[in-house]
């Protein structure tokens, strides 16, 4: 049985094969996808964003008029200090969510990026609730500001952060992308189907033809009876 297991596929034996078991791998394919469809616009939770930004300004005495240097240092801070829970702790009090969300899961769907190159600061954040999206993203500048402006802790902050240069939309959808779900299911159903034909034909230890036979067992094969079928006459 070591001759037969040795054996392989060519290509035009693969492509038989595959060609054979067509509605076996149509099958796989429609219910993988049809599985990926049902997860994509019924089970998944659509999740939306909502985007803002600020520009951090320093205010010189040089001709200029703008102390860059300062800014630039000052980027990655402010974007570090609008992610304390002294500001997320103001976003929930003032949009009064005290009952409904803690300051892990604001953080959880908020993002604040920088550049090094720029004095922007941005801000996302994401949520199942488009206004929501919206709220909060305004909310934690707003916040922001007025923390940095009123208390001593944060008075290297003071009148360094700008109102919204970007003022926060309704949140857009960015989850689930269906089109692209749907696409992984179409591909995922062809792959188990093909691979569900290979491992039936890799499994299959029948004799298909004479020399199979005469190779597993060294005999000299005398005859075959070939296939036909009986026609019955009335």
């Amino acid at each position: 049985m070591e001759n037969q297991e040795e054996k392989g596929l060519s290509i035009i034996e693969l492509f038989n094969l595959l060609l054979k078991n067509w509605l076996l791998i149509g099958l796989s394919t429609v219910l993988v996808a049809a599985i990926a469809g049902v997860y994509a616009f019924v089970i998944a939770t659509p999740m939306y964003e909502s985007k803002s930004d600020i520009i951090v300004q320093v205010e010189s005495s040089s001709e200029l008029g703008y102390d860059y240097t300062t800014a630039l240092r000052l980027v990655p801070s402010i974007a570090e200090f609008m992610k304390k829970d002294i500001v997320l702790d103001d976003v929930i009090q003032t949009l009064g969510l005290e009952t409904t969300m803690s300051t892990a899961q604001l953080r959880a769907g908020l993002t604040v990026t920088s550049s090094n190159t720029t004095f922007f600061v941005y801000v996302s954040y994401v949520s199942d609730d488009p206004e929501m999206a919206k709220l909060v993203a305004d909310q934690i500048v707003a916040s922001a500001r007025k923390i940095a402006n009123e208390n001593a802790t944060f008075s290297s902050f003071k009148d360094k952060i700008s109102d919204p240069t970007t003022v926060a939309k309704l949140g857009v959808q960015t989850s689930p992308n269906k089109p692209l779900l749907l696409i992984i299911g179409v591909l995922l159903g062809g792959i188990l189907g093909v691979g569900i034909v290979l491992v039936m034909e890799l499994t299959n230890n029948t004799y298909r033809t004479k020399e199979e036979l005469e190779a597993d067992f060294d005999l000299q094969v005398l005859g075959v009876i070939p296939s036909f079928e009986v026609k019955e006459e009335f």
